[in-house]
């Protein structure tokens, strides 16, 4: 059976009556200054159309789609993620299916894989592992930047290396997905740069979460038990014996809170030249980025 929404109802089936009726029915489930954006990722995505090309011609709303769209409100009231609703997200530019196996893309995720792209400037031609690739973003995006690279994405997780499976060949890129547990699996292969945004908040800050965040994405990409600095320890270690190349760049999300020391780590290291901390658009410290000094 197929399921059906409810009412209320717009009272006219254009852009805005139908805009505004939707942003009213997701009050309960978002955030008044995010209300728009993610009435307009429904709109888009149901529609398969910009809202310029809608307002251009005249668009009007089906009651097909007026009532995917009821739909879709109940569950964005019930705090599941617009991006778990819809089974996609934009990164980049790229079309990814997120579903609740893998965490949803952020955009200073996009600040990250801009600042590698600009370390290792175009044409780049060599090989990148991204460490916890979840839906594959991160190494698909680089791979679609630099498509003469080779670029393997690794994860814990067998339910996120179908789904980024899945989005390598919906999009064609050629990146491989391994099924790897880095702190029991050897890694035999040597990479120009490592890439990660591995899991990073205490357990602890569980309940100051936002719902949406805390049920329904996954806990194995978010939380971390004890020490906060686990992964990055453990992906130091990796890169000093035998991942990263001679030159080699490491390129780490972070928690703001720990950034500064993620920092320090890398540079109490002597393979590693003076790290960078790189802030976020929103005034954050959170991404670290070094290069490995040349033998």
């Amino acid at each position: 059976m197929i399921s059906r929404g409810f009412g209320p109802w717009p009272t006219q089936n254009n852009e805005l009556e139908v805009k505004k009726w939707l942003i009213s029915r997701i009050s309960q489930g978002v955030e008044e200054d995010e209300r728009a954006s993610v009435v307009n990722l429904c709109l888009d995505y149901l529609t398969n159309k910009t809202k310029g090309e809608r307002i251009a011609n005249d668009y009007r709303y089906t009651e097909a789609l007026i009532d995917k769209l009821a739909l879709y409100a109940d569950q964005i009231n019930s705090n599941i993620p617009v991006q778990y609703v819809l089974g996609i997200t934009q990164f980049n530019n790229l079309e990814i299916i997120v579903e609740d196996g893998v965490l949803i893309p952020r955009p200073e995720t996009e600040e990250l894989v801009a600042a590698i792209n600009s370390e290792i400037g175009t044409g780049f031609n060599g090989s990148i592992v991204d460490i916890g690739t979840g839906s594959g973003c991160i190494a698909l995006s680089l791979k679609d930047l630099n498509p003469q690279s080779h670029v393997v994405g690794l994860d814990i997780s067998s339910d996120a290396i179908k789904i980024a499976k899945r989005n390598g060949q919906n999009l064609g890129l050629g990146v491989e997905f391994i099924l790897l547990d880095i702190f029991e699996d050897q890694i035999d292969e040597v990479f120009d740069v490592v890439v990660s945004n591995p899991p990073y908040i205490h357990r602890t800050e569980r309940e100051s979460l936002e719902k949406r965040v805390k049920d329904f994405e996954p806990d194995i990409a978010l939380f971390v038990d004890e020490d906060p600095l686990l992964f990055y320890r453990r992906i130091l270690f990796l890169c000093r014996n035998g991942l990263l190349n001679s030159g080699g760049l490491l390129a780490l999300e972070c928690h703001k809170d720990y950034t500064s020391e993620i920092a320090d780590l890398l540079d109490s290291d002597s393979w590693f030249n003076k790290s960078q901390i790189i802030t976020d658009l929103q005034g954050e410290q959170r991404h670290v980025i070094a290069r490995t000094k040349v033998n």
